[in-house]
C-alpha cells in the first residue's frame, strides 16, 4: 500500500529510513532496520576510516539488503576520504547532512552508481542539491534530533515538494504511523526516522539515554550550539540548561566558554553515564523498546487502518 518511488530508487521494501545517529544508531541498529524493508544508515561524523570500514564490514554480515552510509559535511579533507571509502567498497546508498558536501562529492558518488539523498532544512538547499544531481532529499523540520534548521516539518515538506522534480522525504517529529501517513499528505514518498529508532532493542544507546526517552515530555529537548558549534536539537540536561540560561541573561564569555566545556566533557564521559544525546521532540511520544521488526511492521499496519478511515485513501 506504501510502495513508492524512494522504494524502487533505493532498493528496499518500504518508505523508511533510519537517521543516522552517532551514539544510538550503530551496526546492529543498521542491519535490523535494512532487514525489516527499510534503509539502515551508518553514521560517520568525522571518525576514523578504520571505523567506518569495521562497520560496513560488520552491517554486510549482518543483512544482504541495501543499507547506507551518512557524511556529514565536517570540512573537505573529511568528506573527500568518506566518498572515497564509500566508492571504494561499493557502499549503495550515502546520505549527506548538515551542510552541502559540494558538487564534486555528489559527481563521485553518482559516477560510481551511488545513490545519494541529501537531507536539507530549507527549499533553497533543496534546489541546490537537486541541481547537483542527487537522487532525493530529506525535508526535515527543526523537531528533529540532531543538526536542524528553523523551519517546522509541516511547512518545509510541501514547499520542498513544490519546488523539486526529485523525491522528497519527511524528518522531523515523526515517530508513529500518525506522522508516517501525515508525510504523504504533505506530498512525501517517504519518511527518516531517527529517535524513534534509538528506543529499540537493536539500538546501541547507553542506559541513561534509553530511560531518558522513555520518560521525556514534549518540552524536554532544546536547540544548543554548545555541543558542536551547529544548532543541535538534543536531550536537555543540567549543563546544557545552564550554559542556555547564561547566554540568555549575556553573560560574561569566559563563563559561557567554561559552561560549554563543561558541556562537552558530560558528553565525552564513559559510555554507561553519557549524559548528552540528540534527541528530537517526538521523544515525547516514545513508551516503549520495541525490535525494529515490530517497530515498522506496527507503523505500516497501524497507517493502513488509519488509511481504510479516511476518506480518498481506502485500498481500491
Amino acid at each position: 500500500m506504501f510502495h513508492t518511488a524512494v522504494c524502487d530508487l533505493l532498493g528496499i521494501r518500504v518508505p523508511i529510513l533510519q537517521g543516522a545517529m552517532q551514539g544510538g544508531g550503530g551496526v546492529d541498529l543498521v542491519a535490523a532496520v535494512s532487514n525489516a524493508g527499510g534503509l539502515g544508515v551508518l553514521p560517520t561524523f568525522g571518525g576514523p576510516d578504520r571505523k567506518l570500514r569495521e562497520d560496513i564490514a560488520a552491517v554486510r554480515e549482518r543483512t544482504s539488503r541495501p543499507f547506507g552510509v551518512n557524511i556529514m559535511p565536517m570540512g573537505r579533507g573529511i568528506t573527500e576520504r568518506c566518498v572515497a571509502t564509500c566508492i571504494e567498497l561499493g557502499v549503495p546508498v550515502v546520505t549527506t547532512g548538515r551542510a552541502d558536501p559540494g558538487a564534486d562529492a555528489v559527481h563521485k558518488l553518482k559516477a560510481a552508481g551511488i545513490k545519494v539523498v541529501s537531507v536539507i532544512p530549507t527549499v533553497e538547499h533543496a534546489r541546490r542539491m537537486e541541481a547537483e544531481g542527487v537522487d532525493a532529499v530529506v525535508a526535515s523540520g527543526t523537531e528533529a534530533g540532531g543538526h536542524v534548521g528553523t523551519i517546522a516539518t509541516m511547512p518545509l515538506v510541501p514547499m520542498v515538494v513544490d519546488a523539486v522534480k526529485i523525491p522528497v522525504l519527511a524528518a522531523g517529529g515523526i515517530g508513529d504511523a500518525r506522522g508516517f501517513l501525515a508525510a504523504f499528505a504533505l506530498g512525501a514518498q517517504g519518511i527518516q526516522m531517527g529517535t524513534r529508532f534509538m528506543a529499540t532493542v537493536e539500538s546501541d544507546l547507553n542506559a541513561w539515554g534509553r530511560q531518558r526517552l522513555l520518560e521525556m515530555r514534549e518540552t524536554d529537548t532544546l536547540v544548543t550550539r554548545s555541543m558542536t558549534g551547529a544548532t543541535v536539537r538534543c536531550i536537555r540536561t543540567p549543563e546544557i540548561a545552564a550554559y542556555e540560561e547564561a547566554l540568555t541573561r549575556h553573560a560574561p564569555e569566559a563563563e559561557v566558554t567554561e559552561l560549554m566545556r563543561a558541556v562537552r566533557a558530560s558528553r565525552n564521559e564513559e559510555k554507561a553515564m553519557r549524559r548528552q544525546s540528540a534527541a528530537g521532540q517526538v521523544a515525547g511520544l516514545i513508551r516503549d523498546v520495541p525490535t525494529v521488526a515490530d517497530l515498522i511492521d506496527g507503523i505500516l499496519a497501524e497507517a493502513a487502518r488509519l488509511a481504510e478511515r479516511m476518506p480518498g485513501m481506502a485500498r481500491s
